[in-house]
């Protein structure tokens, strides 16, 4: 369960890259800039889209498709966030101490 917790900590942070590069990009050309999941990993000279297109069948096709298009930041922090659910925390959770006594 410590390989879900790693991961899900490696995919919250380049979803927050991710999401200050969309910021700085959009402040930079003063428009709105999302760059999809395709959009970052044709960053690494792999069409996805393409690939994906030729080689699955056409049910999982439109699914993934959609998956791919939505704003990379977003797809890794959805990723991230149900690692960390399947994977909890293993320390046992300390009770609050007591609260002061109230002076009279």
């Amino acid at each position: 369960m410590i390989i879900f917790r790693w991961l899900s900590l490696i995919l919250i942070v380049l979803a927050v890259m991710l999401l200050g590069a969309d910021l700085i990009g959009t402040l930079e050309k003063q428009a709105l800039v999302l760059r999809s999941l395709q959009d970052v990993i044709l960053l690494f000279s792999y069409n996805m889209k393409d690939a994906l297109i030729a080689n699955a069948p056409q049910q999982i096709v439109i699914v993934v498709l959609k998956i791919i298009e939505t704003p990379g930041w977003m797809v890794l922090a959805i990723v991230s966030f149900l690692f960390a659910i399947i994977a909890p925390s293993s320390k046992a959770v300390r009770p609050l101490p007591p609260p002061p006594p109230i002076p009279r």
